[in-house]
């Protein structure tokens, strides 16, 4: 066991490491502040965590050759089961996003922000003398399918999250910017298109952003419960356990989507700057491990997971603030859940072993 601590020592990038253990500290932390049944949700979280870190340990150890020899596999597998979603779903709150084994609930569209950056990777590098146009359109196919069967669940928050982190490899591999101006310009004409097909929920929820009072007690609830958390921690915050919002139970989805208006409402303004430059300094690290990065399949990976985190943190905090619809998107290691957990905890992973063997994958 010692010795398997001192390898990982040698394998792990320590400031990454460091920041990501304090963030899902302030998580536990967090969690463990609520009187509304915390013990179970802590003792289920840790072991979330647990699993992640057998999982982040196996993946450090892995040599990143593997993941990338077998992308189209895993990529395959986890389309495989959110097929599955479709037809043998667990429903909740009106959608089917899990898939129950026993005890356990598994959410594949979770694996395809992991999966799919991979898939998108290896085909640019497999082909990186040979990028065109054709090859540009193949990777948006690729992408188009996992983006369709999260938006059936329906999950709209997810299916953006997954697009993002496949269209920034695309970016990234060189894409004219006539083509990335023409479908900006050819999504925003279809945006009519776009709203009449869109859930009478999703509607009311960009309409109750733009004014949450239209509808206070329906689809403007949460909004406006989450903007009182948040504003009614102050400077310092109310104190930890301490926040009426959730001990009321006025807060919906509290150990989960709303987990930052928790924090905000316990620990303040203060408590807020401290988490935001915990994120920022988590980002920044995870980028200046891709600039060293020597490897076409490298350096896309890297900086794809890097901004899956960022764009999950910043669409989550924006969601629980107001700024953007509510899109039902979990904290990246704060929020409680299993698979969220799991998923994060493993990108944090492929990043070390990627940062380990960059020589080895150049070669």
């Amino acid at each position: 066991m010692i010795k398997i601590f001192q390898r990982l020592k040698k394998r792990v990038d320590v400031p990454l490491l460091a920041i990501t253990f304090s963030i899902i500290s302030l998580g536990l932390i967090t969690l463990s502040g609520s009187n509304l049944d915390s013990s179970n949700i802590i003792i289920n979280q840790v072991v979330n965590i647990f699993i992640g870190l057998i999982i982040f340990t196996f993946l450090v150890f892995t040599n990143p050759r593997i993941l990338f020899v077998y992308a189209p596999v895993l990529f395959l597998l986890a389309l495989f089961l959110l097929t599955l979603v479709h037809f043998f779903g667990v429903e909740s709150n009106g959608a089917k996003r899990w898939l129950a084994f026993g005890v356990i609930n598994l959410q594949p569209s979770e694996l395809m922000k992991i999966t799919l950056p991979l898939m998108i990777a290896w085909l640019y590098q497999q082909y990186q003398n040979k990028i065109s146009l054709g090859l540009h359109f193949t990777a948006i196919f690729i992408i188009s399918i996992p983006v369709y069967l999260v938006l059936l669940q329906p999950d709209l928050g997810t299916s953006i999250m997954i697009a993002l982190s496949g269209f920034l490899i695309i970016f990234l591999a060189g894409i004219s910017w006539r083509l990335i101006i023409s479908s900006i310009f050819i999504t925003i004409l279809s945006s009519p298109l776009i709203w009449v097909n869109l859930h009478a929920y999703q509607k009311n929820r960009i309409i109750n952003m733009l004014d949450p009072f239209v509808d206070p007690l329906g689809a403007g609830y949460h909004t406006i419960q989450s903007m009182i958390a948040i504003g009614s921690g102050g400077g310092f915050g109310k104190g930890w356990g301490e926040g009426s919002q959730t001990n009321l139970n006025f807060l919906p989805e509290a150990y989960t989507d709303f987990i930052f208006a928790v924090y905000s409402e316990e620990f303040g303004f203060f408590g807020v700057v401290i988490i935001f430059v915990l994120f920022l300094l988590l980002i920044y690290r995870i980028f200046i491990l891709a600039s060293s990065m020597q490897s076409t399949f490298s350096r896309l990976l890297t900086v794809s997971l890097g901004v899956s985190i960022f764009s999950a943190i910043f669409v989550n905090i924006a969601m629980v603030s107001g700024l953007v619809p509510i899109v039902g998107l979990p904290l990246p290691f704060m929020s409680y859940g299993g698979t969220s957990m799991v998923v994060s905890l493993a990108s944090i992973g492929i990043i070390m072993s990627l940062n380990n063997h960059k020589t080895l994958i150049a070669n």
